[in-house]
């Protein structure tokens, strides 16, 4: 019965990232020809969630396309960070 279920959860997954694979593309007007690391069928398997995009893609989609990774695989927006104060980090609190 958990293989069963592990299998669901996986194809479950397939499918959302593909949905949201290609909402990402169409939203954009992105080709499938424009994405230049993967042929056009493989990037139809993906958005008809027969298959994962490869970690490859998803940082060419992140690079050229600035694809949220995050949103990609969890459907959950990455909230921007406020980095323009880092804190500042010191000897004492690494050396702890």
């Amino acid at each position: 019965m958990t293989e069963l279920n592990n299998e669901q959860d996986v194809n479950e997954l397939e499918v959302q990232v593909g949905k949201r694979f290609k909402e990402f593309r169409l939203t954009y007007n992105i080709k499938q020809t424009d994405i230049e690391v993967m042929q056009k069928q493989n990037i139809s398997r993906i958005e008809q969630g027969r298959r994962l995009p490869s970690h490859e893609l998803m940082v060419y989609m992140h690079t050229k396309f600035n694809m949220d990774l995050n949103w990609l695989l969890t459907g959950e927006k990455l909230l921007t960070r406020n980095i323009a104060k880092p804190e500042k980090i010191n000897k004492s609190r690494v050396t702890d």
